[in-house]
């Protein structure tokens, strides 16, 4: 605020000054200039009702002449004075109005303000850098997950566009440079509550920035960053980036997992998607000849999964590509029916369209399709509003960038564990997947589960009363599928990972006890989800979800409950403990 006031008083420097000039020469000359009292004697008016008088006759109150009526001189002088007064005002008043549009004093009262507002959240938050395509999806999935976020953009007119959101939450927001750690201080890195920070700009060097100051600043929190190659992804990891997103090894990597372990793919999906969203089916992608139509980062990433998987690969591009053999490569843009036939199109199973400008794809589909019907196809789509026209085109696969790396960052924000529990389901058989997929589809009827972690540690204060002060009966998996909300019923979810003493086990049995320190995975609905946070804020919900019987609450009741158990099994005397 500081900063604000010393700004404005610099803006207005010179109308202030001019106001005082006037004052101070019109209270002097009313001074100096003698009038005639009531007996027709001389009297010079004192500084003070001098400055009173020409106060209120300045602003245009007007009390009149005081304390006699004015002589002829002074009535001149005070006329000149009005004049000279309502010019500096006008001044004043529009050096004023000109300030108000001012953007330095715009900027750092915008600035105050959202510094304001960061230091005054009292609940968990994320800080994401960047509010293109892929934030403003993922900050619409943690709004409806009711988590909180705050917003650094470079640009103006995308922080405008927040206002537009109808977020649930008032969402802090600022239109900075996010690689300034300065900034990102402000923005909340350094806040008590910030739990994690997402680095998704469209500039290389910024994630990177964001990647260093999180090392530097709060090594402790969650940071993702994306990143366009290898070596700047190696750059982030070198500075302890937990997450580090690079869409196009993630699109080789999940392209490859449908060609060969579809009912893998299928279940790693679905477990990384937005809770909610219905649970879709994609065709798997067929082993033959393929056609491939732009060779980016994108199209290379699916080349080498498709010769992995054995298939015949031909690749159109507009740009030379020396590192693909001769016989493999048509130099032509692949939007013409010409160069499609001469890739093959006619006897090929797929086509794989992934230029970075969306007509060139939509126009190689049409024509691709025209020739071969019967082609499988995969459309890369780049901009996320033109997703009317792809769904029109209705590609087998539409593979959308923002879509990809917002799943990717869930994935690592939602839950730490539930990257290990992916990495080892894809270690999972074809069968194994197949068994675990109708019960994700029962857990939710049809849509995708919410994730959520259940850590048994000094924070869980239920955890530290039936494992540590009163440990019988032991506590086990089996116990978190009884509804703490509704007595009777069970929940609906799945104890997918259990983590005891560094060992990971996927779907572990309902039988398998817990002790202090482990970590359990759970998927299902959201009551369940409800009801399992209930039992760790609770000791009575959590002893009877382990007992099935209800824990008195007030001191009355629980010095009546030990009365009847001690009736039932009274304890031993001295005498006879010591006989024992």
């Amino acid at each position: 605020m500081d900063g604000i006031f010393f700004l404005m008083l610099r803006r207005l420097r010179a109308p202030i000054i001019m106001l005082i000039s006037i004052y101070a020469i019109a209270v002097l000359g009313l001074v100096l200039i003698p009038g005639i009292d009531g007996n027709g004697k001389p009297y010079h008016i004192d500084f003070f009702h001098a400055f009173y008088f020409i106060s209120y006759t300045a602003t245009s109150i007007g009390f009149g002449e005081i304390p006699h009526p004015f002589t002829y001189q002074q009535r001149l002088w005070v006329l000149l004075c009005i004049y000279l007064a309502v010019t500096g005002w006008a001044y004043a008043i529009g050096s004023i109005f000109g300030l108000m549009r001012d953007e330095s004093l715009r900027k750092a009262i915008a600035h105050a303000r959202f510094g304001r507002k960061v230091r005054r959240i009292s609940e968990p938050f994320y800080l994401i850098c960047g509010y293109g395509q892929t934030a403003r999806i993922l900050c619409k999935v943690l709004d409806d997950l009711d988590i909180r976020f705050v917003i650094l953009e470079l640009r103006e007119e995308r922080i405008n566009d927040i206002a537009l959101a109808n977020f649930h939450y008032d969402t802090p927001s600022f239109a900075g440079d996010a690689a300034n750690p300065e900034l990102l201080k402000i923005a909340g890195i350094e806040h008590p509550h910030c739990i994690g920070i997402v680095g998704i700009t469209g500039n290389e060097e910024a994630n990177l920035a964001i990647a260093i100051s999180a090392y530097v600043l709060r090594p402790q929190i969650l940071s993702i960053c994306r990143s366009r190659n290898r070596s700047v992804a190696e750059n982030m990891a070198s500075f302890g980036t937990n997450k580090v997103i690079n869409l196009f090894e993630t699109v080789g990597r999940k392209f490859a997992r449908r060609l060969q372990q579809p009912n893998v793919a299928q279940l790693c999906d679905v477990l990384a998607d937005f809770p909610g969203n219905p649970i879709a089916t994609e065709p798997q992608p067929p082993v033959g000849h393929w056609v491939i139509v732009g060779f980016g980062r994108f199209g290379a990433a699916v080349y080498q999964a498709l010769l992995a998987a054995g298939c015949s690969v031909t690749v159109i591009d507009p740009e030379p590509q020396a590192q693909l053999p001769p016989d493999c490569f048509i130099h032509a843009l692949g939007v013409d029916a010409a160069s499609l036939k001469q890739a093959g199109i006619e006897h090929a199973v797929g086509l794989l369209v992934s230029h970075d400008n969306d007509a060139n794809n939509l126009s190689a589909l049409a024509t691709a399709r025209e020739i071969n019907p019967q082609l499988f196809t995969v459309a890369r789509q780049n901009l996320t509003h033109n997703h009317i026209l792809f769904t029109a085109f209705k590609p087998n696969i539409t593979s959308i960038r923002a879509q990809i790396i917002a799943h990717e960052c869930l994935r690592a924000m939602e839950n730490p564990l539930l990257a290990d529990a992916m990495a080892l389901i894809s270690q999972q058989s074809e069968a194994w997947a197949a068994q675990l997929l109708p019960q994700l589809l029962e857990l939710c009827k049809g849509k995708v589960p919410e994730i959520w972690r259940i850590q048994f540690n000094a924070r869980n204060a239920s955890a530290v009363h039936a494992m540590l002060a009163q440990p019988l009966p032991p506590l086990r998996i089996e116990h978190y599928t009884h509804d703490a909300l509704n007595h009777g019923d069970s929940l609906r979810c799945l104890a997918l990972l259990h983590r005891h003493a560094g060992t990971d086990t996927l779907l572990p049995t309902g039988d398998t006890p817990l002790y202090f320190g482990d970590e359990l995975l759970f998927i299902g609905n959201h009551h369940a989800r409800l009801a399992h946070t209930a039992v760790q804020e609770s000791i009575s919900l959590l002893d009877y979800i382990r007992t099935g019987q209800e824990q008195p609450q007030s001191w009355l009741f629980r010095r009546i409950a030990q009365y009847r158990q001690d009736q039932k099994n009274p304890p031993l005397s001295i005498a006879e403990q010591g006989a024992d």
